[in-house]
């Protein structure tokens, strides 16, 4: 079966409300969290036998905070097992992409939905660092303090 079409099924059958584009083999779907609302699309890839998740938040950073953003970002990104943050240094635009390599099998439902709310989660959890550093001048390394109040990021 088409990754697609199995993606479709997996989220019909766990009842999500999504809109999807099957010419470009790409789904929209909102994620809440506790601490933002979030944008996952998820992109079924039959050539290369795999699906992307990219999970966005609805700000962008302002030109003058995406020096110490990216820097945020990378003191996260240098602990976490699975994904990474990624921003457009043109439009500030950031993301939280995680990825399914599927070689030869078809996904599970379970890995599935550890795609999405793998980024989602992550993204929450450090959402409140992101506005520290926009909104209060936080420096990076007090933004993952913010984050982590006992100094230990967590493996995701």
């Amino acid at each position: 079966m088409k990754l697609f079409n199995l993606l479709y099924e997996f989220l019909v059958d766990d009842g999500w409300e999504f809109e999807f584009d099957d010419r470009n083999e790409i789904f929209r779907l909102e994620v809440s969290g506790l601490n933002s609302e979030f944008i996952c699309f998820i992109i079924a890839d039959e050539e290369q036998e795999s699906l992307i998740c990219n999970t966005y938040i609805h700000e962008q950073i302002p030109f003058h905070k995406r020096s110490e953003i990216c820097e945020f970002m990378n003191r996260l990104n240098y602990e976490l097992a699975n994904g990474n943050f990624e921003m457009d240094m043109e439009d500030g635009e950031v993301r939280f992409r995680t990825y399914l390599d599927l070689e030869g099998s078809q996904p599970s439902k379970e890995q599935v939905l550890n795609l999405i709310w793998t980024g989602s989660q992550i993204f929450d959890t450090y959402f409140p660092g992101f506005m520290k550093i926009i909104n209060e001048d936080y420096t990076s390394l007090d933004a993952v303090k913010h984050c982590t109040p006992s100094g230990d990021l967590p493996l995701l």
